[in-house]
């Protein structure tokens, strides 16, 4: 994929950084990384890297499975290493009691002024999270992060025996006639295949971050889905078929 392929200006000059990342790695032989991407952009870096000729070259974001991940370049030949990645966790502790959720920790860390790319995941449970973040911002949240809203958080360097989970999730099963976007959509939601038909048209969905507005669009294993209005749902399985022929499907919901 070419940049000048892409009509979305922000996406194109997305897109024009990736493949800079591969001509500096390429011509001075030393490994160059990009900030944490989100969906979109990490779909979208996907599409880019899989026509590269050079591929040393990693997606990571200092855990297994991780959602929010850098890229890293490798110079030619150069094998990729997880461990070269410029990614610092961090462990917060608080009380059990204290009502900590994601949209209060990731504002106190944007009212310490840094930028979004600069933070991975953020793993939440009772007491705890683990923060995944850019070394370079790490010093900064260790110093100047006490409190997340009103209540008093301990911030330290390293990783707890046992990660939170990054989601939590509510089973939904389905079945399809196939797995194109309206079919699925209809049975998510519970409405009609051309009411499904008319939210894909007007792009109010979303696969791995992408808009598609494309109702024959084929869902895979492992694919996102995003409906506005009703959440966003984990593509997790084909679990079988009906009688009739009806593909069984597990979706998860976040939630």
């Amino acid at each position: 994929m070419h940049p000048a392929s892409i009509n979305d200006r922000q996406d194109r000059a997305f897109a024009a950084h990736i493949l800079d990342l591969f001509t500096i790695a390429e011509q001075k032989y030393i490994p160059r990384f990009s900030g944490f991407l989100d969906m979109h952009q990490s779909t979208l870096a996907r599409q880019i890297t899989s026509g590269q000729s050079h591929r040393s070259f990693l997606f990571f974001g200092g855990h297994p499975g991780s959602e929010r991940v850098m890229l890293g370049v490798f110079p030619p030949y150069e094998e990729p290493d997880p461990d070269a990645f410029p990614i610092v966790p961090l462990t917060l502790r608080f009380r059990l009691e204290d009502s900590v959720g994601h949209r209060d920790l990731l504002g106190s860390l944007m009212g310490l002024e840094l930028r979004r790319e600069a933070i991975g995941d953020i793993l939440l449970e009772p007491g705890r999270a683990v923060l995944f973040v850019a070394k370079s911002v790490a010093p900064v949240i260790l110093s100047e992060l006490t409190k997340v809203g009103r209540w008093g958080v301990k911030v330290s360097q390293g990783l707890p025996e046992q990660l939170p989970a990054l989601h939590q999730y509510q089973d939904k099963n389905i079945n399809v006639s196939a797995t194109r976007l309206d079919c699925i959509v209809a049975a998510v939601v519970g409405c009609s295949r051309e009411k499904a038909a008319q939210r894909v048209r007007a792009q109010l969905v979303s696969v791995n971050g992408l808009t598609i507005g494309e109702t024959a669009h084929i869902l895979h294993a492992g694919d996102i889905i995003s409906i506005r209005g009703y959440g966003k749902f984990l593509f997790a399985q084909e679990t079988g078929s009906t009688r009739k022929g009806r593909l069984c499907l597990l979706f998860k919901k976040y939630i």
